[in-house]
């Protein structure tokens, strides 16, 4: 169960500060600042309160679905809220410190994102991870940041069984002796393969796709064939297919 303390089961008038700092945090400057992100909706919330996050605050205005919550009315919730039509539970919690090892790498499928911009896209990408049980996501500093409040409602709760790490991609490609996979145009046919048990899958940008200098470095590039006239594929829709044929291959 949630590892927060309950503050206070009546109503908890929210004060200026704390709702001053709650809006804060769609600032990834401010997020950073002060170690914290949001995350809403009942599912999400229960997720987070179940999981290894440390929870710093939880606002709801249903006490009988969160009873540890603290007790807010409607109107304070939507204060906070970042939705454009908020739920019934709000959470603040910690951004957890973890440290990537490159060990980390060896003997299963990572999945590296390489200046990724869009929200929904990462997000559909760590629930993509979570779905097949691939444990760790490693971002380019240049990627969207992880604890956006976009990013975090889209996961719905996968963030919490998969660990994603900012890092300087092309380090980590140069250092690791683990075949590094780029998700290209134009490629080795993803279905035509060898099977792939160990690997770093790298997707790119949404409109420019891998970056030269990651490209440059990359052992192999793989590509999903195109037999219809589309231009190109969503970065999520490109991991979705790509990792379905990767562990389909191990199954």
């Amino acid at each position: 169960m949630c590892s927060y303390i309950c503050k206070c089961k009546l109503y908890y008038l929210l004060t200026n500060n704390k709702i001053k700092l709650i809006n804060s945090l769609k600032l990834k400057k401010n997020r950073d600042a002060h170690g914290l992100f949001l995350c809403e909706g009942e599912k999400v919330v229960k997720e987070f309160l179940n999981s290894k996050f440390e929870i710093e605050d939880v606002f709801s205005t249903d006490l009988n679905v969160f009873p540890e919550a603290i007790k807010v009315s409607s109107k304070e919730l939507s204060r906070i809220s970042h939705l454009k039509t908020p739920g019934n539970v709000l959470g603040l919690l910690r951004i957890p410190q973890y440290k990537f090892d490159i060990s980390q790498l060896s003997d299963k499928i990572t999945i590296a994102l390489d200046n990724l911009k869009d929200p929904g896209n990462l997000g559909t990408i760590i629930r993509i991870a979570d779905w097949f049980g691939i444990e760790n996501i490693i971002c380019s500093a240049e990627c969207v940041d992880v604890y956006n409040p976009k990013v975090v409602q889209s996961t719905m709760g996968s963030l919490t069984r998969v660990n994603t790490y900012n890092v300087n991609l092309q380090e980590i490609i140069r250092q690791t002796t683990v075949k590094s996979y780029g998700a290209v145009l134009e490629g080795d046919n993803i279905y035509n393969a060898s099977k792939i048990n160990e690997g770093v899958i790298v997707f790119g940008n949404e409109s420019n796709g891998i970056g030269e200098e990651v490209m440059s470095l990359l052992d192999n590039k793989i590509t999903i064939p195109r037999i219809g006239g589309a231009e190109s594929l969503n970065a999520a829709v490109s991991a979705g297919i790509i990792c379905s044929e990767l562990f389909r291959k191990t199954i």
